[in-house]
């Protein structure tokens, strides 16, 4: 019987031998992680002036839309500017036969750089989606590029988005979450690494996922807000100065007890929080960060979504609120966990993750840590 489930490694090599996943311009065979593929650029890129999403009825392709999204042609090292749309060719394009499928995240640098990336497949109306799994799928694949803040150079030396891909939805209902309790700790204490008592946590949704919550409390800085800079931050570089780009964000204290404790969100601003708890990703499965319900409140928290197997720490989520008087209390619900079954277990990202047992809020890579 075949295994279901999320490709791992070894898999995702698989395709790209057997050329299931075309090997571009700008593809490394380092970019085949422990359970994604890291998508760049292969230099081919567009400013436009509107997005269009192909219409699948009518056949149409990415590329025969450009004209009519007023696309103008721009060159590695140009700058991209906040408040713009670009689209870019893909380091790979797809080959799927019937009963394989992907989707695509964001990689977190990204997220913490307040880049907006989605991707566009031809004849597929969604974004972030090659799935076509009852007929197979063929066809280019686009980044979607929009920086929100502060400009960024455009560049192949970085990835922008990580592919997943699946042949069956094996995301977990709450008898397999309930399953993977029985010899998992998924939830520890950041201070001294130690896992919550099972029967202290309130953390459950009862749909198979996990809350984590926010972290707002003491004197210390608790994340960073993102600064409007007007100089270009190139991906590809080390060690920058974050003052640049970011200022600190500490908690605010309203009364006693840890339920005392919060902090203001500005509307329109941009944000870097972490969880109060760290999670732990079991080799055997990941974790897709999904969006808050509405219910929780009227803040957006995140715009990178995956966590790979083996990955502990606490999580870094890009928080921004749609309009003023926001006023998130520390153990606030923060961010929502759904785990999904691989094909077979995966290595472990804690081999050469960048982000691997970030304690607290950490600044994207591409910074010095903060002085």
């Amino acid at each position: 019987m075949k295994t279901r489930g999320v490709f791992p490694k070894a898999d995702l090599l698989n395709l790209v031998t057997c050329g299931r996943v075309y090997a571009l311009d700008g593809f490394q065979q380092s970019h085949v992680g422990v359970a994604s593929i890291d998508v760049t650029t292969t230099g081919e890129g567009y400013e436009i002036a509107r997005v269009l999403q192909p219409n699948p009825r009518h056949g149409e392709t990415v590329r025969e839309l450009l004209p009519r999204m007023g696309a103008s042609r721009i060159a590695l090292g140009d700058v991209l500017q906040p408040g713009s749309s670009y689209l870019v060719k893909a380091s790979i394009d797809i080959n799927f036969p019937p009963g394989i499928y992907g989707y695509l995240n964001a990689k977190s640098t990204s997220g913490r750089n307040f880049l907006h990336v989605r991707s566009l497949a031809d004849r597929i109306c969604e974004f972030d989606s090659v799935d076509n799994r009852k007929s197979g799928y063929t066809g280019e694949l686009w980044l979607l590029l929009e920086p929100l803040v502060y400009p960024i150079v455009f560049t192949d030396q970085e990835c922008y988005t990580q592919m997943r891909v699946f042949n069956a939805d094996t995301r977990f209902s709450q008898q397999d979450l309930d399953a993977l309790l029985e010899a998992n700790d998924l939830l520890f204490r950041y201070k001294n690494r130690e896992p919550y008592k099972q029967g202290g946590l309130s953390h459950f949704t009862h749909d198979g996922s996990i809350w984590c919550t926010l972290r707002a409390k003491g004197t210390e800085p608790i994340g960073y807000k993102a600064k409007r800079s007007r100089e270009p931050l190139d991906l590809a570089a080390r060690n920058v100065d974050p003052s640049e780009y970011f200022e600190p964000v500490f908690a605010e204290q309203f009364g006693d007890g840890e339920t005392g404790w919060g902090v203001s969100l500005q509307s329109f601003e941009y944000y870097l929080l972490s969880t109060q708890e760290m999670l732990k990703v079991p080799l055997h499965v990941t974790a897709e960060l999904v969006g808050l319900d509405r219910r929780v409140g009227d803040v957006f928290t995140h715009f990178a979504g995956f966590f790979d197997p083996g990955f502990f720490g606490t999580g870094t989520l890009e928080v921004h609120a749609a309009r003023g008087n926001i006023f998130l209390r520390h153990q606030h619900p923060f961010a929502r966990f759904v785990f999904e079954s691989l094909r077979a277990p995966a290595e472990s990202y804690g081999n050469n993750g960048t982000y691997q047992e970030q304690i607290g809020t950490r600044l994207p890579k591409q910074f010095a840590a903060w002085s």
